[in-house]
């Protein structure tokens, strides 16, 4: 917090003058007062920049309280009230910085009698008040010399490097003898943790640049999209006035068509532009508290603070402003002279390609319809065939019930996007790093010493993350089950939804959609996928929070298939922020029942055995209330049945692993329980093809047994070996 000459310390959340200041990891500080609304969370969320912070991390703010404390007296001496010395009644004249007294003029004579050997800084009312509150603070600060807490009038002068404490000369006598101690002149220490500190502040500066920039080119951005977007409404509208009935209900389908194309990129551009003011606001924080430290704190408090700075300007020092032009996109509204129905034409989004390819700006991403004679029911509906680069969404951390603050030890898969194609996109391996801002994919780089190094690599703090990280920390009781099923159009590698229906207490939902390719003997077409995704989605949005989908066999089947459909769509960033997590009742099923001689656990097998009833399989919202029945025989339904998006994701990018017999199925079910995703293990080993996956998986011996972790472990490095050779 800055410091004029006509202003003094101030909270950010009441505006006052700041009390019993806690400092945060983001280094923003605030009354213990105004936290209090707090007081029931673990973690504590920083009311500027949104940072969090465990709450057993908190610190109190010494360096604010005592300038706050300072600033106090200058306040009283300013007023010109007429000050009464510490010691009698008469007025004050003079103030000693060391004893914190006003003296008059006999206390003073007295004072430096008796204690002039101990060199007090002393100072008169009147000079007092002519200094500025710089001027003040420096004097106050400086010219008081810190006392030893163990030895009376001794002061401090030394820090001993062993303990990291600041001590004085009789503590290298009685408690901190060399040689088994390390110490040298605390004024020298801290002289040098003060340059160190000063290096920072520099580089910190040249961050908050960067940031600045590109947060004023996503704002611009953002204007830009919102005027061309209402340019394009007034086109589509002016069309459909021109039309025919059959004509006006394309263009309604276009007018929805562009609203989700906008949302969806407005909904990334807002997140990314939240992001870029919160770590501008740590940056901010971060600088004035380092001047404050640079200019105002003693040795001492310098030592006892550094650590937990240093730390902390680490984590925001592998901070990337990315690229703006990452999230730029235009939208055109081109009309078709083909009559009738294509009339009103379709929307063509382009993406702006300003990260060193060869296609010109403008190239526009080609267009397929979602079959050849879906003319007759919605010609204006349109999908990407080739969807532009996604920012890696993060995972909802008040939803899976994680603390924020454990993010920054996340490997680096996790916030990711999955490719959903993995299984036929030989080019994986040949991705790029996305540039996006995230702090979670920084890797362990240290930016303090090269700002733009990172190698992706996992620490060790990052490879112990335990399962239930990364499983939704949920009370199931007191959540919305979502009960669905899907039928599909047969087994091939990548089939299509024909039918997808749900069911959540009274609320029903059933549609069939059509396929992308014909099916023979048809189907009762009620909606195009992305029709019926789009509903399905908004059914999940009206219900209340948080909300758990139920179904049979999903974790392998039915939820990647779903998954894939939403992606292709660009809608899975929609299902994670509605879903809160996965509950599979197959799964529920075996652990619930395994003390029984069953040895078939299909829905149909179980609905026969548990329920005496014949499971409906052909049709599927008969078949979700049948899977509603079955749950409650068998509930109870515990935190370790459910699962999140990031395993399923991490599970599904492992299957060319799977499938090269690399891994076998139990071991990418353990690997992907704990997040540990393809692009996890690509990148250890090409950090280290010898001993990167043995480090990242050396905390799975137990889950995995010591054999086979060696075998996952040998076979994975020939997997890359061969696939990294080509």
């Amino acid at each position: 917090m800055a410091l004029n000459s006509d202003m003094f310390l101030q909270c950010g959340v009441c505006f006052c003058d700041i009390t019993s200041p806690k400092l945060l990891s983001c280094l923003h500080s605030f009354c213990q007062t105004c936290l209090k609304d707090q007081d029931g969370c673990h973690v504590v969320t920083c009311p500027t920049c949104h940072q969090p912070t465990e709450k057993a991390e908190v610190k109190d703010n010494k360096l604010l309280s005592d300038l706050q404390s300072k600033l106090d007296i200058l306040k009283q001496i300013a007023r010109g009230s007429d000050l009464s010395c510490s010691c009698s009644n008469a007025s004050a004249r003079s103030m000693c910085f060391e004893c914190e007294k006003f003296l008059c003029q006999k206390c003073f004579e007295g004072h430096q009698m008796f204690l002039a050997k101990e060199n007090h800084s002393m100072e008169s009312l009147e000079s007092l008040k002519e200094m500025s509150s710089q001027e003040f603070l420096a004097t106050a600060r400086k010219k008081r010399l810190s006392s030893c807490p163990d030895h009376d009038k001794q002061t401090i002068s030394i820090f001993c490097r062993t303990c990291s404490k600041s001590i004085c000369t009789t503590c290298t006598i009685l408690m901190h003898k060399p040689p088994d101690h390390e110490y040298r002149d605390i004024k020298q220490e801290a002289q040098e943790q003060k340059d160190n500190l000063a290096e920072m502040c520099t580089k910190l500066c040249k961050k908050e640049d960067a940031f600045e920039e590109i947060l004023k080119k996503l704002l611009n951005l953002k204007g830009d999209h919102q005027s061309r977007k209402r340019e394009l409404e007034e086109q589509i509208k002016v069309s459909v006035n021109e039309a025919v009935r059959k004509v006006e209900q394309k263009g309604e389908a276009l007018l929805k068509e562009l609203e989700g194309i906008h949302k969806g990129m407005d909904a990334k551009m807002s997140k990314k532009l939240l992001h870029m003011e919160d770590v501008q606001k740590r940056i901010e924080g971060s600088k004035d508290l380092l001047e404050n430290m640079i200019k105002y704190a003693t040795d001492e408090e310098v030592m006892e603070m550094e650590k937990f700075v240093k730390s902390s300007l680490q984590q925001l020092q592998r901070s990337r402003p990315g690229n703006a032009d990452a999230l730029d996109f235009t939208v055109e509204f081109k009309k078709t002279d083909l009559e009738p129905l294509n009339l009103l034409g379709s929307l063509v989004v382009h993406k702006d390609m300003a990260t060193g390819t060869n296609l010109e700006a403008s190239t526009p991403i080609k267009i397929k319809r979602e079959r050849q004679d879906d003319e007759d029911i919605k010609p204006g509906t349109f999908l990407a065939s080739k969807l532009p680069p996604k920012r890696p969404y993060k995972p909802s951390l008040e939803k899976l019930g994680v603390s924020p603050a454990s993010l920054n030890a996340l490997p680096p898969s996790v916030g990711q996007k999955t490719d959903l194609n993995i299984l036929t996109d030989d080019s994986l391996l040949d991705c790029d790093d996305d540039d996006e801002c995230e702090e979670t994919q920084s890797g362990t780089s240290d930016i303090l010493n090269s700002d733009d190094e990172n190698d992706g690599g996992v620490s060790a703090s990052q490879s112990h993350l335990s399962c239930s990280f990364f499983k939704p920390n949920l009370n199931i009781e007191n959540c919305t089950l979502v009960f669905f099923d899907l039928k599909t159009t047969g087994q091939e590698r990548a089939p299509d939804i024909i039918q997808l229906s749900a069911i959540s207490q009274d609320k029903t939902f059933d549609v069939s959609i059509l396929p992308l390719q014909q099916i023979e003997g048809g189907v009762n077409v009620v909606q195009t996928r992305t029709e019926a995704l789009t509903a399905f989605l908004a059914f999940l949005h009206m219900l209340v929070q948080p909300t758990i989908l139920v179904g049979h066999n999903i974790w392998k089947v039915k939820c990647p298939i779903l998954c894939r459909h939403l992606d292709e769509l660009g809608l899975k960033d929609e299902l994670q922020e509605l879903v809160s997590g996965f509950l599979d009742t197959e799964s529920l099923a075996r652990d619930n029942l395994k003390s029984k001689d069953i040895k078939k656990f299909s829905q149909q097998d179980l609905s026969k055995m548990l329920l005496k009833k014949t499971y409906p399989a052909h049709n599927t919202l008969e078949a979700v209330k049948n899977l509603q029945e079955l749950y409650q025989s068998l509930r109870p339904a515990q935190k370790k049945h459910l699962f999140s998006l990031v395993q399923l994701e991490a599970h599904m990018s492992l299957q060319p692993l799977v499938l090269a017999m690399a891994v076998t199925k139990p071991s990418a079910q353990t690997l992907a329980q704990q997040g540990i995703s393809f692009e996890t293990l690509k990148q250890a080993y090409q950090k280290d093809p010898k001993k990167g996956l043995k480090h990242l998986l050396r905390h799975l011996g137990n889950e995995l047994g010591p054999n086979k972790l060696s075998t996952t472990i040998r076979h994975t490095q020939t997997f890359f070996l061969t696939k990294l050779a080509h």
